[in-house]
């Protein structure tokens, strides 16, 4: 199963990407995909497949062999920068990215390290709070934020940057009900993002993703998620459960 490969002017490119960790065999090997300006993509895998890896290439900070290009851009040392400026990173821990004595303080990090300032500075802040609902939550210290509201947090400080491609790292995992499918909604509120979404969550995957790319060291199967994710004897091989309530599964339209 492989999906149509984006024209050249792909947004996202990776070639022949592989990587590996210090005293360990390859995590990733010869990883070939693009993604195209507005898509929205389901990066799916067991533990130990790689999406964390590939997620971290893409912004700079884990080496890698094979060529990677963001927005015509070439990722290497010297443009790193210029990639991360376009390529917004959500970790899976959001305490990874607060670390400010408020939250307006964490959201106004990124554009004031990029030298914007006053105005512009603040109506980033306030469209990105206001986009994840933590208008009020501004002046409020992370640390007492609930988990929830920390991983919207973590949201809104790459949401201020502007991102043209949003990759989000297991944004799901450990948020309740009611706040995962809060985040679900937000992000089908967004038809302007371009979204990678590394997650194990397949039921949020099929209602947020077009598309999606089941990884396991290297690239399994790639296509539209309806296939990829109603395929329970491919998910099997690769150790993933099927979507709970395969048959009524709510897929994006």
């Amino acid at each position: 199963m492989t999906a149509a490969q984006p024209p050249s002017s792909a947004f996202l490119r990776c070639t022949q990407l592989s990587t590996k960790y210090a005293n360990r065999h390859s995590v990733l090997h010869d990883v070939s995909f693009a993604i195209a300006r507005g898509e929205r993509v389901a990066l799916i895998g067991p533990n130990g497949a790689g999406k964390s890896t590939l997620l971290r290439v893409l912004v700079g900070v884990q080496p890698y062999a094979g060529s990677v290009s963001v927005d015509g851009i070439a990722l290497t040392p010297s443009a790193a920068a210029q990639v991360r400026s376009r390529v917004g990173l959500v970790f899976q821990n959001p305490d990874d990215q607060l670390f400010s004595p408020t939250v307006g303080d964490d959201v106004a990090f990124g554009p004031a390290a990029h030298g914007i300032e006053g105005d512009e500075r603040d109506e980033r802040v306030a469209e990105a709070l206001r986009a994840v609902g933590l208008d009020a939550a501004a002046e409020r210290n992370p640390a007492h934020l609930s988990f929830g509201e920390r991983r919207r947090a973590a949201i809104a400080t790459v949401l201020s940057m502007r991102p043209a491609l949003l990759a989000l790292d297991e944004p799901s995992s450990n948020l309740d009900p009611r706040h995962r499918r809060g985040l679900i909604e937000w992000l089908n509120s967004r038809p302007d993002l371009t979204l990678l979404l590394a997650t194990h969550d397949l039921d949020m995957a099929a209602e947020t993703c077009d598309r999606a790319i089941l990884l396991s060291g290297s690239i399994a199967a790639d296509g539209p998620a309806r296939e990829v994710l109603s395929d329970t004897q491919l998910l099997a091989r690769h150790g993933l459960e099927p979507p709970l309530g395969l048959q009524s599964l709510r897929f994006r339209e």
